[in-house]
């Protein structure tokens, strides 16, 4: 039997949530129906921040720092999910932001010869943990709080930035949820007529 969403395209990443720290909430496919998790590997996740730009070297992540990382996304997903939804998140959840935002991150270095930017860090995967957990509190708690989404396909439920004036967007991707969803009306509409 095929699974409802086994076209190639769910299998993808999507870095179109609006922000770092979203994107890595997308990570995670589908939450309000069938939820595929994307990151399912140390390595996986290695290829994921390196497609973000947030790691320069190639690293390998420990199990210990996969761990972290997830704990870290989902409880960026719970907080941000909270405050769209106007409840209060969960002081772990904003601890372990916190938390985590308090790595240092990598500095640039010049190199003497070729004057090449080189980003050093002693650990580079908290580096880039830092890195998404700082861009998750600057989107909280800044006026772009206000104008944070959740896919109105209840299937769906990614978390985004709008970046409109008019905060109108209702759906992650129109191309996505949003056809899928002008599509389900016209097809009720034809029904009733």
């Amino acid at each position: 039997m095929t699974r409802k969403y086994s076209h190639p395209k769910y299998n993808k990443f999507r870095f179109d949530a609006g922000s770092l720290a979203l994107n890595f909430v997308a990570t995670v496919r589908h939450r309000g129906a069938q939820p595929r998790d994307l990151l399912t590997t140390p390595e996986v996740l290695a290829d994921w921040l390196k497609l973000t730009g947030c790691s320069k070297t190639v690293v390998l992540p420990s199990f210990h720092d996969f761990d972290k990382s997830i704990l870290l996304r989902e409880a960026i997903y719970r907080t941000v999910r909270s405050f769209i939804l106007n409840e209060a998140p969960d002081a772990i959840d904003v601890n372990c932001i916190n938390d985590t935002a308090a790595y240092s991150l990598a500095v640039p270095q010049i190199e003497a010869v070729s004057y090449v930017v080189r980003w050093e860090s002693v650990h580079p995967i908290k580096a880039c943990l830092a890195e998404i957990a700082r861009d998750a509190i600057n989107i909280i708690g800044h006026i772009e709080r206000n104008h944070l989404k959740m896919c109105d396909n209840h299937g769906c439920q990614m978390l985004f930035l709008v970046n409109s004036p008019a905060n109108r967007r209702r759906w992650c991707a129109m191309s996505l949820c949003g056809n899928r969803e002008k599509v389900k009306m016209h097809r009720q509409q034809k029904k009733c007529a």
